[in-house]
């Protein structure tokens, strides 16, 4: 067995599709830091299973996808194939090459496949088990592995002598089998708790199951006798209502003879009120006048009263107007006087004022002579050194100016001669990379062709995908609709065929019969007949109680089956003998048949069993079954006397005209439906069976045509790719032609203009130089001029400044002297305003107090006038009042008349509404007891179908002729009482205690098992532990003698040694590294040097790999820490092992010497590994010497 190739696309740094070969001998992987080496190790890792990201030099497991760069695009997925070659058959699998395959999509899903099928992980590590290519085993050596074995941790290093001693076996089936025993023992304590739950329950259970099945038995025969004693209280209650009715109607003839002679009353008595009303409305109006006439007469005498006191009232007000006028007229004449007194004041202050603002106009139009000669001073003298700074500048500027032209003028040059050069280049460089872009522009065409072929097919496999992923979605989801339906449908018809077997619907004396398994008994009525669907009502109702007849072979199989019933008082029960019943079918009229809505005999209409014709005529044979009851109806009255009309929703008209109608609730109800659904269900299954059956064949030829698809679609993704890249790389030299292209014609006219410009600059620098010094020489002139001018101003200006602040004094003091004057005249003004409004005020009070004497003068004389009249209309007002009273007199003698009258009249009405009363209470009390019968006569029949399921009609058949009341209510009473003595009765309990005695005897049989199956388990794990203890003391005897040959020969000499910590318990045990280099003594690992130790675990791998070789094994960069004599021994080393492949990563040329294979790892694109590879037998130099 040995590696052919590993194949890597997208895995981390190998963005491209890349395959690498192995051969025999030393394969060396070189490259520089960063290329990508050590993914091929991560890659093998990877593919073998690892799950930790951190073996992998990761920190999430998604980091292993390519994850794009500047220029690439980051891959969906990452996929590593190792192909092994397994002739020697030491894979346990029957293929003489075996491709491991590992997937991971940027969404986290995984995929594990062996030879293209899919697989677990658990599968590739059971396959590659103990042959040392584990990830956890010694084939892999990574940079961090040669240090774990040096490290100080001694229990890290078992992992490869359990690898190299075959125990990883071993130990995993120890793990499963310890697993699998605690499992067991979890599940035997479930067992045991189940098992003393049922204990607990079981004897209880048993009590109860004997309870109800004698309660069962009690209430049938409780049934019986209630259901008689309620039809002979319905007969009681029915005769007492008619006796009540016929004595109603007595009372009611009493009571309308009274109602008639009290109507004569009511009319006499409603013309008395009627003129009472009159002449209580005539009373009315009289008081009424009479009332206003009296308070007339008051208020004529109280207005006389008040006029007296008004009089007295306007005499004071005026005598207090006077004098508040003569007080007003006092204040108006003193504040005349202060108004001309404070006028004269203002006067003599406004002249004062204007005089102070004269003075100080004088001053201040000094002061603006003074100060204007000043500023002229000022302003020469600012112009003059605003002019001076403006002459400097431009001065300045002009030299400055002139030296950057000549500057720039040598710069110019300079460059002229630079573009000149450049030009000549750039027209070389034009020339050639047109040649380059018409020789690409001949390669785009093939490309475009062949990605037109390649679209045009994927859309075709796209499309065709869609629309199997449609049908398979379709077909998916009508699948899982049909599995629950078929479910569904299984459970119901279960359902219902156990509700058969059980005769769930059936009284108990049916259930007993059928189940006693009697001799001659045939079966139930409802089990012989096959009713064709629609008509299960029509002929359920028509058989009514019949329906759990049972028929039985002759009269004498009917007598044991009675005589069982009474033995074990199971109940009534009606038997048909087939032998000795007689049925006679009706002759039905030609008319009836014809009629629309008749469907025919009900015996005609169900199917039976030839030998049952005498026991269905007798029950169906005179039974017309017809559609809706107004047909019923109408065909019944034309039919002669015998036969039943029943329509399809189960009403019925008997033979003497009665009609019955409604829904039955009870159990037996559905008995025929029953049946019925029970062979739909089947036919319905069985078809739902079928079509599941074609839609998973379906699905499963979808499913192969897909696979072929995604592979199709798989060809031509990388056919896409391939042809993409192509296209990329002719684009992108096409575009890296064309912007040289374009950057050259730039260059090229960029060039002449700033030629151009250069020389049209250098042109008029001359005259430029020549002028900025002309105007440098005259502004120095003009600032030798002005500074003159400024020195004068200068002088005049002093002397003016004491003048100015002179008058600037003069002019505060005049204004303040002025503000002083202002202020007075404000105050007088104000002053005057004030009194001036006071007195206006006083004058205003005056004429008030006048208007108010000249209005209290007129109301004194309108009252003194107005008096006169009151007499007059007083006297008008008395005559008018003895009038009213004369009236009101009159009408009160006429209403106690008329009061009398209706008095005698209410004695004969109360009268007749006592009699009325008694004999209507009567009636009521009869009508009361009725209702109360009535109610009772419900309640007992509702009681019938409450309690016992069965409708009065259906009652009648259980009527006992010999029936005694008295015993039987003392019988029903008596088994009422022993019904309660039982308690709570739990029916389910009978088949609740079959059920758990049949699981208790199944989990104590159980328990038996999984004991044994403990027992076997540790006895597995007891041979396990010595075969792996014996086999790996073996395999660490073998590896420690192999250990210290080869480290004596790596070392040139020296003594080795590897010590268990705990020799009792070597599978849990550390190993330790002794190790005596020559010329050294004996030391642990952990004293000798870096170079040392890693030799040291380089003869330790060696040892390893000697007591049981591997078929490959890849070492990362172990010698980086040796020097090249130490590097010479491992390289010449490794030739020892002739069975094992070697891939080898380093950077040491001295390792690189020794090998047959190399591959090199570059990376010329920044983040994407390339990969180069020379097979060294192959070299030849000659080749490579020109």
């Amino acid at each position: 067995m040995y590696f052919k190739r590993l194949e890597m696309h997208g895995f981390k740094s190998f963005a491209e599709p890349v395959v690498i070969d192995f051969h025999e001998g030393i394969t060396c992987i070189v490259g520089p830091n960063g290329s990508g080496k050590s993914n091929i190790s991560d890659a093998i890792r990877w593919v073998l299973g690892e799950q930790s990201p951190k073996a992998l030099r990761g920190g999430k497991m998604e980091e292993v996808i390519f994850n794009g760069t500047e220029n690439r695009r980051p891959r969906g997925m990452a996929e590593v194939t190792l192909v092994i070659d397994n002739s020697a058959g030491i894979l346990d699998i029957d293929y003489s090459e075996v491709a491991i395959t590992r997937r991971m999509y940027r969404s986290g899903e995984s995929e594990y496949m062996i030879n293209s099928n899919a697989c677990r992980l658990k599968d590739i590590r059971e396959l590659i088990m103990d042959t040392g290519i584990g990830v956890d085993g010694y084939s892999i050596i990574g940079q961090g592995k040669i240090a774990d074995i040096v490290s100080n941790k001694p229990e890290s290093r078992r992992q490869i002598f359990e690898e190299s001693a075959g125990v990883v076996a071993y130990k995993t089936r120890k793990a499963e089998a310890e697993r699998k025993l605690d499992n067991t023992r979890g599940n035997l304590e479930r067992i045991d708790d189940i098992v003393n739950e049922i204990e607990g329950r079981i004897g209880g259970l048993k009590k109860d199951s004997e309870k109800a099945a004698r309660y069962l038995e009690l209430r049938d025969k409780y049934r019986d006798l209630e259901i008689n004693i309620t039809l002979r209280n319905i007969e009681n209650a029915s005769k007492r209502n008619e006796q009540y009715k016929a004595d109603i109607g007595d009372f009611e003839g009493k009571i309308n003879f009274i109602k008639n002679n009290r109507r004569g009353l009511d009319t006499e008595a409603a013309e008395v009120q009627k003129r009472s009303a009159t002449l209580d409305k005539m009373s009315s109006d009289s008081h009424e006048k009479m009332l206003k006439n009296i308070e007339s007469i008051n208020s004529i005498t109280r207005d006389s009263q008040l006029n007296q006191e008004k009089q007295a009232a306007f005499d004071r007000d005026e005598e207090r107007l006077n004098a508040e006028m003569d007080e007003l007229n006092r204040k108006i004449e003193l504040t005349s006087q202060e108004v001309s007194r404070l006028a004269s004041s203002r006067e003599e202050v406004v002249a004062g004022s204007h005089e102070a603002d004269n003075v100080l106009e004088e001053k201040i139009f000094a002061y603006n002579q003074i100060t204007g000669e000043s500023t002229s001073y000022t302003r020469t003298i600012d112009e003059g050194n605003d002019r001076l700074f403006e002459l400097h500048s431009k001065a300045a500027s002009a030299k400055s100016e002139a030296k950057s032209i000549e500057s720039y003028k040598s710069t110019m040059e300079k460059r002229q001669n630079q573009l000149n050069e450049e030009l000549n280049a750039l027209k070389k460089n034009l020339s050639a990379t047109d040649d380059q872009i018409r020789r690409e522009d001949s390669h785009t065409g093939e490309t475009e062709s062949e990605r037109a072929r390649i679209e045009m097919e994927s859309a075709k496999c796209y499309q065709t995908r869609r629309e199997l992923d449609e049908r398979q979605e379709t077909l998916r989801t009508s699948i899982e609709k049909l599995r629950i339906s078929e479910t569904q449908m299984t459970s119901r018809k279960k359902t219902i065929e156990e509700m058969e077997s059980n005769y769930e619907g059936y009284n108990y004396a049916v259930r007993y019969i059928m189940r006693s398994a009697l001799s001659g008994i045939e079966g139930v009525v409802a089990d012989l007949m096959k009713v064709p669907q629609g008509f299960e009502t029509a002929i359920e109702t028509a058989l009514g109680a019949a329906m759990q007849n049972v028929v039985c072979a002759d009269d004498q199989s009917a007598k044991k089956a009675i005589n069982a019933l009474k033995v074990n008082q199971a109940g009534r029960l009606t038997f048909l003998p087939v032998e000795s019943i007689n049925g006679r079918k009706a002759e039905v009229d030609q008319s009836l048949m014809a009629g629309t809505g008749y469907k025919g005999l009900g015996v005609d209409i169900i199917e039976f069993s030839p030998k049952y014709k005498n026991v269905f005529t007798y029950l169906l044979g005179r039974v017309v079954v017809v559609d809706t009851l107004n047909t019923a109806i109408e065909l019944s009255k034309k039919a002669g006397y015998g036969l039943r009309f029943v329509t399809m929703d189960g009403e019925i008209i008997n033979a003497s005209g009665a009609i019955t109608g409604g829904k039955y609730r009870n159990k037996s109800a559905n008995i025929l439906e029953r049946k019925n659904e029970i062979i739909k269900l089947a036919n319905d299954i069985e078809e739902t069976s079928i079509q599941l059956e074609e839609q998973t064949k379906e699905l499963s030829g979808i499913l192969d045509s897909i696979r072929k698809l995604d592979k199709i679609a798989e060809k031509l993704e990388g056919e896409r790719r391939e042809n993409e890249n192509a296209a990329a790389a002719i684009k992108g030299k096409k575009a890296a032609l064309g912007i040289t292209l374009g950057e050259i014609t730039e260059n090229i006219s960029k060039n002449e203009r700033e030629l151009g410009e250069i020389q049209r600059e250098l042109s008029g620098t001359d005259t430029m130089i020549a002028r900025m010094l002309d105007e440098s020489k005259e502004a120095e002139n003009e600032i030798t001029r002005i500074s003159k001018e400024i020195e004068i101003a200068m002088v005049d200006h002093e002397n003016r400044k004491k003048a100015v602040e002179k008058a600037s004094e003069e002019i505060t003091r005049s204004r303040i002297e002025a503000g002083e004057w202002a202020a007075k005249v404000t105050s007088a003004e104000a002053l005057l305003k004030r009194v001036s409004g006071e007195l206006d005020e006083l004058r205003s009070q005056v004429e008030d107090k006048s208007d108010q004497l000249i209005q209290l003068s007129r109301d004194r004389n309108r009252l003194m006038f107005g008096s006169t009249d009151d007499s007059v209309q007083l006297e008008q007002l008395q005559q008018e009042r003895k009038s009213l009273d004369d009236v009101i007199s009159e009408i009160s003698k006429e209403k106690e008349e008329i009061a009398r009258r209706l008095g005698e009249l209410n004695e004969e009405q109360q009268k007749f509404d006592g009699d009325i009363n008694s004999y209507q209470d009567q009636k009521y009390q009869l009508e009361i007891k009725v209702a109360k019968n009535e109610t009772q006569l419900d309640t007992m029949k509702d009681r019938l179908w409450d309690e016992f399921e069965v409708s009065y009609a259906q009652a009648e058949d259980y009527k006992r002729d010999d029936f005694a009341m008295t015993s039987s209510v003392k019988e029903s009473r008596d088994i009422k009482n022993e019904l309660k003595g039982l308690g709570d009765v739990n029916i389910g309990s009978i088949k609740e205690y079959e059920s758990v005695s049949e699981r208790y005897k199944f989990l104590t049989e159980q328990r038996g098992d999984v004991i044994r199956a403990m027992n076997e388990l540790e006895s597995i794990i007891t041979d396990m532990d010595t075969n792996i203890t014996r086999t790996f003391r073996d395999n660490f005897n073998q590896v420690e003698a192999n250990f210290e040959h080869v480290f004596s020969e790596l070392f040139g000499g020296g003594h080795a040694e590897l010590r268990m910590e705990n020799e009792k318990d070597p599978l849990e045990s550390g190993i330790d590294i002794i190790a005596q280099p020559p010329g050294k003594r004996l030391q642990n690992i952990n004293l000798m040097s870096g170079g040392e130790k890693t030799m040291t675990a380089i003869a330790l791998m060696f040892a390893v790999l000697k007591t049981k070789p591997t078929p490959f094994c890849i070492l990362d960069e172990v010698e980086a820490a040796l020097d090249d004599d130490n590097i010479d021994r491992f390289s010449n080393y490794l030739k020892h092992f002739d069975q094992t492949q070697f891939a080898l990563i380093t950077h040491q040329k001295a390792t690189m010497e020794h090998a047959d294979v190399l591959y090199g790892i570059t990376m010329p694109e920044r983040g994407v590994s390339k990969l180069l590879s020379l097979r060294l037998g192959d070299y030849d130099p000659e080749d490579y010497t020109s």
